[in-house]
């Protein structure tokens, strides 16, 4: 028997699937080049690729570490995630200027900045998550 969508438990991976998806999705398109001419900006092009794929590398990284063993460990995973989560940022700003850039169909930036949003909040969530279980992270301050 199956179980209707709404009413599924989301798995734990669901952000690492998503981002890798995300990651996947902005190099497909990306490697257009009819749409995505580098002659027009390539830079940009590469920036869009590296911060989709950083999104995924930073949410892996930090799933990676085991935030319950030690202090250290803990800030380390929360900056990871925050990192994530500023990229989805800054991926959300250059794919703004990619569309005047490159002339984008709404239709795709709707879809893209879609995916972009939801890995967003599932980073978010697994963040405020994780402050839930292990508290708020916070730095020591070593003056030199």
């Amino acid at each position: 028997m199956s179980v209707a969508e709404p009413l599924r438990h989301k798995g734990r991976l669901e952000v690492h699937i998503k981002a890798q998806a995300l990651a996947n999705y902005t190099s497909q398109i990306l490697s257009n080049k009819k749409v995505f001419d580098p002659e027009i900006d390539e830079d940009l092009i590469k920036r869009m690729k590296n911060c989709a794929v950083e999104i995924y590398v930073k949410a892996w990284q930090a799933n990676k570490i085991r935030a319950d063993t030690n202090s250290i460990n803990r800030i380390m995973r929360y900056n990871l995630q925050e990192e994530a989560i500023l990229l989805c940022d800054d991926l959300h700003a250059s794919i703004g200027i990619a569309k005047m850039r490159f002339h984008l169909r709404s239709k795709r930036m709707k879809f893209w900045s879609g995916q972009i949003t939801e890995v967003r909040r599932l980073l978010q969530a697994w963040k405020e998550s994780d402050v839930n279980r292990y508290g708020q992270p916070f730095a020591v301050y070593i003056g030199v």
